[in-house]
C-alpha cells in the first residue's frame, strides 16, 4: 500500500509537470511543500477492502488530491492567507486573480482524472463533495467575525469543509473496489466521522501547536475572524469567557495583537483539551464503523488512521 501511494504521488508530480508552466509552477511548489496525502490513502485503503485495481484507483486517488489542492488555493485567496505549509501561498506569490484560475484549472484536472477511473459514479461523488465544500465556504463567510457562533453551526461548517471530501474518498474507493452496500455505507460513515475528528484536532492545533509545526501562524483562525471549537468551549467557562469578551465583539475584525491575546487566553484554559476529547470521540465512532469490514491489513490501517488524526504533533 505504501508503494502504491508513492506511485500516486509520483504520477501526480509528473502530471503537474506536464501542465502549462503558468499553472503548474505554483501547484508544483504547493506539492513540494509536502502534505499528509490522507485523501488518496483513503481511496486506496477503502478499495483494498474489496477488489483492488490499481489501474483504476490511481486516477481516482489523484483526483481527490488534486481537488484538495485546488480547494487550498482558493481558500488562501478567500482568507487572504500569506503562508501555507511554511511557504508563500499561490495568492501571495501571484495575486488573487491568477490564484483563482490556478485553482479552477486543477478542479477541472481532478474531474478529468476521476473520469479515467471508468466510473461515472466516481465523477458524481467527487462533484457532489465539491458542491458541498463550496456551499459550506459561502456559509462560513456569512458568519465571519461572528465570534458568538454556536457549536451546531461549527459542526455544519466542518462537515462541509473537511468531512465531505474524506467521506467521498472512502465512497470512491468502495465504488472502484465493488464493495457491498453495507460495507460501502460503513466506509462512507467512517470517512465522515474521521473528517470531523481531523478538523477538530486541526483547530486545536491552531491554538496548541507551534508555527514551525503548522507552517502557518498560531491563532490563524481567530485572526481571520473564525470561531472554532476550542474558542467555543472556552466561552463556556465563566472567568475565561469574561476575559475573552473584553476583546471579542461580533462584527469586529481583530488586529494581530488582539488575535494573539485571544489565542493565549484559550491556550491557558482547558478548552483545547476538552475540544480534543470531542475529536477523540469522533475518532472512536469512526473506528467502530469498521466492524462491518472484514478483518485484515486494510481495516488495521484504517483503524490506525483514526489514532493518527487526533494525535499528530499534539
Amino acid at each position: 500500500m505504501v508503494a502504491d501511494l508513492a506511485t500516486v504521488e509520483a504520477e501526480l508530480r509528473q502530471e503537474i509537470g506536464r501542465d502549462p508552466g503558468v499553472v503548474s509552477a505554483p501547484m508544483a511548489d504547493l506539492f513540494a511543500a509536502g502534505g499528509k496525502r490522507v485523501r488518496p490513502a483513503l481511496v486506496l485503503l477503502s478499495a483494498s477492502c474489496g477488489r483492488y485495481d490499481l489501474g483504476r484507483l490511481t486516477p481516482a486517488a489523484m483526483a481527490v488530491e488534486l481537488t484538495h489542492a485546488a480547494t487550498l488555493v482558493h481558500d488562501d485567496v478567500i482568507d487572504r492567507s500569506p503562508v501555507r505549509r511554511g511557504r508563500p501561498t499561490v495568492a501571495a506569490s501571484l495575486g488573487n486573480e491568477p490564484a483563482i484560475v490556478v485553482g479552477d484549472f486543477y478542479f477541472a484536472k481532478a474531474y478529468e482524472h476521476a473520469a479515467r477511473s471508468d466510473s461515472t459514479e466516481v465523477v458524481g461523488i467527487l462533484a457532489r463533495a465539491v458542491m458541498e465544500i463550496c456551499a459550506g465556504e459561502v456559509r462560513q463567510q456569512a458568519i465571519r467575525y461572528r465570534y458568538s457562533t454556536g457549536v451546531e453551526e461549527y459542526m455544519h461548517r466542518i462537515e462541509a469543509k473537511t468531512a465531505a471530501l474524506l467521506a467521498a474518498c472512502c465512497d470512491i474507493g468502495a465504488v472502484v473496489g465493488v464493495l457491498p452496500d453495507v460495507q460501502r455505507s460503513a466506509l462512507h460513515s467512517y470517512g465522515r466521522l474521521l473528517g470531523l475528528a481531523f478538523q477538530i484536532a486541526d483547530d486545536v492545533l491552531d491554538y496548541l501547536g507551534s508555527e514551525g509545526e503548522l507552517g502557518k501562524p498560531i491563532g490563524k483562525d481567530i485572526a481571520e475572524g473564525f470561531a472554532t471549537l476550542p474558542l467555543m468551549v472556552a466561552m463556556e467557562d465563566g472567568p475565561t469567557a469574561a476575559r475573552l469578551k473584553k476583546v471579542l465583539h461580533d462584527g469586529r475584525k481583530l488586529g494581530i495583537q488582539d488575535a494573539l491575546a485571544v489565542a493565549e487566553i484559550v491556550r491557558e484554559s482547558r478548552a483545547p483539551q476538552r475540544a480534543l476529547a470531542q475529536a477523540e470521540d469522533f475518532a472512536r465512532q469512526a473506528s467502530a464503523e469498521l466492524s462491518a469490514i472484514e478483518a485484515g491489513q486494510a481495516r488495521d490501517a484504517l483503524t490506525a488512521l483514526t489514532d493518527y488524526v487526533v494525535s499528530r504533533k499534539l
